[in-house]
């Protein structure tokens, strides 16, 4: 990986998984395209459901990263065989983890969904909805640590494979759960269906990637490796829960937006941010790709003393992760009318104006904040995981502190876009600070790496 330098490094892994990760959110839309095919309050239940159950999947994607952090820095450091005793002991306790996460966050389902005020059918698909989707942690998190490993081996074809793999199932059988199959007698169960697709699809994903990793020969094997065992609980928390904080910021973000919306404009805006904000997850999810690979890059460089290089490529992973998040902007933004109706045959005139306005100003947001997740990556790479949390807590602060002062005055639908706009301009010129005049870009000494 170090042959290459930062700004090739970072791209020829990044891409696809960025790619991959696409795929991921490009399925999610496909699933609301065809739940828009049963109508608004159909998209208003999958939109509130998959708000809420971003949440406990921060877990999985933090737990998951921190794993990678862990073994580039032990591959780059040549230890070898302690990479593959941490990997194998992680993964197994990654399966125990996903069950946990998936029964705690199931059971204050209803809590979540009444929250943002929603009654009636909608309210009762969006708990189903949300409780399949809570309890489906499970496979997710197995498919997060394992492409972990991959990854952390430099691998890019494999995790690619496995989320494209995913992906091509679970839009076939939203086509069957969604609608039916009369010819076999299979009834359609609503737009619940796409939570069970979803759920089913990843688990066999999860079963194709663990059959990966334990094939003889894998340079990070899930089978034993003889050597004292890794601790693993420790070390993973340590550095997973200042990501958690991090992404539940950007969470609470949309969440708010949610209920301010539902309560200041009504049911055909929200219907619009359901749509808008399932299309940014093409941006935001694709720069975890970018992100991710300048974590591999920068803790195998930090341990051979190339700081100014780990430095580009957090630099690389932010404009990368924006280029690539403005290529979708720009073409929601000419094609917004024909995008709409892609998930709603029949949009409403406000929800046709809420959509335009979603596109040509809060759009440009995502793409900040997208850039800001790249450059985060590069610093996880040093295992410097509190560093970029505090300065999201600052800058989200300052974000917060806007959109509160907004919501005070007869704001209109642009002007609290505006604010998350200024709001992602902060958090991502802070980030490229850090990652420019930061001191995570140390050299890293094998006693510091984790027992």
């Amino acid at each position: 990986m170090l042959r290459r330098g930062p700004f090739l490094a970072v791209l020829l892994q990044g891409l696809p998984l960025a790619i991959g990760l696409a795929s991921h959110a490009v399925v999610n839309l496909v699933d609301l395209a065809m739940v828009g095919r049963l109508g608004d309050d159909a998209v208003q239940s999958a939109h509130v459901a998959s708000t809420w159950n971003f949440l406990p999947m921060i877990v999985g994607q933090c737990v998951s990263t921190a794993l990678l952090a862990q073994l580039s820095q032990q591959l780059g450091h040549g230890d070898v065989d302690g990479a593959r005793r941490r990997n194998a002991r992680a993964q197994t306790w990654m399966v125990w983890l996903g069950l946990l996460v998936g029964l705690a966050s199931a059971l204050p389902a209803a809590l979540q969904v009444d929250a943002v005020g929603v009654t009636g059918a909608v309210r009762a698909d969006a708990l189903h909805y949300l409780v399949v989707s809570n309890l489906g942690c499970l496979p997710m998190f197995v498919m997060m640590q394992t492409t972990a490993a991959m990854r952390a081996a430099g691998e890019a074809a494999a995790p690619l494979c496995v989320l494209l793999g995913a992906n091509v199932v679970n839009l076939g059988l939203d086509l069957v759960l969604l609608f039916g199959w009369p010819a076999l007698g299979i009834p359609s169960i609503g737009v619940v269906g796409a939570a069970y697709a979803s759920v089913a699809s990843r688990a066999l994903a999860a079963g194709f990637a663990i059959w990966w990793l334990r094939r003889p020969g894998h340079l990070l094997p899930w089978r034993s490796v003889a050597g004292a065992a890794a601790s693993v609980t420790g070390p993973l928390l340590r550095d997973a829960w200042p990501q958690s904080v991090q992404i539940v910021l950007r969470a609470l973000v949309v969440v708010a937006l949610t209920v301010i919306v539902q309560q200041h404009f009504g049911d055909d805006v929200t219907v619009s941010l359901g749509v808008t904000t399932r299309l940014d997850t093409l941006v935001l999810f694709s720069s975890l790709g970018f992100a991710s690979a300048a974590t591999a890059y920068c803790g195998r460089a930090i341990p051979a003393g190339l700081v100014w290089p780990a430095r580009r490529a957090g630099v690389w992973a932010l404009l990368q992760s924006m280029a690539f998040g403005a290529v979708f902007v720009w073409f929601y933004q000419w094609e917004s009318g024909t995008v709409l109706r892609w998930f709603l045959p029949e949009p409403s005139a406000v929800t046709e104006r809420a959509t335009d306005t979603w596109f040509g100003v809060a759009a440009w947001g995502q793409v900040l904040g997208a850039g800001a997740l790249g450059a985060i990556g590069a610093v996880h790479g040093a295992r410097w995981m509190k560093a970029p949390m505090l300065v999201d807590v600052v800058a989200f602060a300052l974000a917060g502190a806007l959109l509160w002062l907004s919501v005070q005055t007869d704001s209109t639908l642009r002007d609290y876009y505006r604010v998350l706009v200024v709001g992602m301009a902060i958090v991502a010129a802070m980030q490229l600070g850090l990652v420019l005049f930061g001191r995570w870009a140390r050299p890293v000494r094998p006693e510091d790496l984790p027992a």
